[in-house]
């Protein structure tokens, strides 16, 4: 068990990693797109997506909007209710997942409102063998997610040294 992060260390990690990540994510996502495609290098490429990871779901974009809006407040509570007292890697990761969540959570609720067709995807892998030939384009929110839960995933899989217990009376005093 990873040990328990004071209650005022954990915004050490988590709210830098959810701001960076959001602002980020919607800083990147309004200067790719006031350009013009001509204008950007190849590995961008400015996509809209209406589904989730890799386009699923993209027929069901109202769908995909109720989903976020019930994922994020589930996210949170989550997160508050028990990973938020263990260790960094565990703020770190969910900051970054929450920042991610909201950024792509930001460019669905104005793609419901039809201010642009769906989130906004720029970041195009292409390196000519599979699996990244192309890869999904993809955006700073989408890393920021990855990244988390990638983190978490290695988490579930370490274990954290066990606290030396305290000698109990019955034990014999160390000579």
């Amino acid at each position: 068990m990873p040990h328990p992060v004071s209650p005022a260390r954990w915004t050490v990690w988590f709210w830098p990693a959810l701001i960076t990540t959001l602002v980020f994510d919607l800083v990147t996502k309004y200067a790719v797109f006031a350009q013009p495609q001509s204008s950007l290098p190849d590995w961008m490429e400015k996509h809209y997506n209406t589904g989730v990871a890799w386009s699923m779901l993209a027929e069901h974009p109202e769908f995909v909007a109720g989903l976020t809006a019930a994922l994020i407040p589930l996210l949170v509570w989550v997160w508050w209710s028990g990973y938020r007292k263990l260790g960094w890697p565990e703020n770190l990761a969910f900051g970054l997942i929450l920042g991610g969540a909201l950024g792509n959570g930001y460019d669905r609720a104005l793609a419901m409102f039809g201010v642009w067709p769906g989130v906004r995807d720029f970041l195009h892998v292409d390196l000519g063998f599979w699996p990244l030939n192309p890869w999904p384009t993809f955006n700073i929110a989408d890393s920021g997610i990855s990244v988390g839960f990638v983190l978490l995933l290695a988490r579930a899989f370490v274990t954290s040294p066990k606290p030396a217990s305290a000698p109990s009376a019955s034990s014999p005093p160390c000579s």
